[in-house]
C-alpha cells in the first residue's frame, strides 16, 4: 500500500474481524476461499498470499492452480463435492451482480450447517474487503 494512507485504527478493526472470520471452518477450506475471492476480485498480492498459504497446508500445485478458474470449469478430482459448494457460494457473493442463485445456497446447506454458512460468509466478506483495500491502495 504505497499511495493510500489508511487509518491505523481501520486496519487494526480489519485485522481483528480478519482474525475471527470463519471460526470453526478448516485453514484449508478458509484458504480456498480467499484465493478464490482474490482472483475475482484481481488482487495479485493476496493471490501470491494466499496461493503460499495453501501451499504451506499441504494443498497440491493443481489445485492452487485450478482456483484461478470458476468452480464449475474445475477438474472433479480436484476438490470434494462440498468443497465445490463453498467455492461456488463464495463466487456468487464476490460477483454479486448475478445475484444469489438458490441452487448454490442449497447446495452449500445440503454440505454444511447453518453456524458453518455463516463462518463461510464471514471469510467471504472479510476476503472481499482486503481485497477492496489492497486494490484501492495499490
Amino acid at each position: 500500500m504505497t499511495e493510500a494512507r489508511l487509518r491505523s485504527e481501520f486496519l487494526r478493526v480489519m485485522e481483528e474481524f480478519d482474525g475471527d472470520a470463519g471460526d470453526g471452518l478448516k485453514p484449508g477450506l478458509k484458504a480456498m476461499i480467499r484465493l478464490r475471492c482474490s482472483h475475482i476480485n484481481g488482487d495479485a498480492y493476496s493471490v501470491r498470499m494466499h496461493s503460499e498459504e495453501l501451499a504451506s497446508l499441504g494443498a497440491r500445485p493443481d489445485l492452487i492452480a485450478a482456483l484461478a478458474r470458476p468452480v464449475k470449469l474445475m477438474r472433479e478430482d480436484l476438490v470434494t463435492p462440498a468443497q465445490a459448494a463453498v467455492l461456488r457460494f463464495a463466487e456468487i457473493l464476490t460477483d454479486y451482480p448475478r445475484g444469489l442463485e438458490v441452487e448454490a445456497r442449497a447446495e452449500l446447506r445440503r454440505h454444511f450447517s447453518a453456524k458453518a454458512v455463516g463462518a463461510i460468509i464471514e471469510v467471504v466478506a472479510v476476503t472481499n474487503a482486503w481485497n477492496r483495500v489492497t486494490r484501492g491502495s495499490e
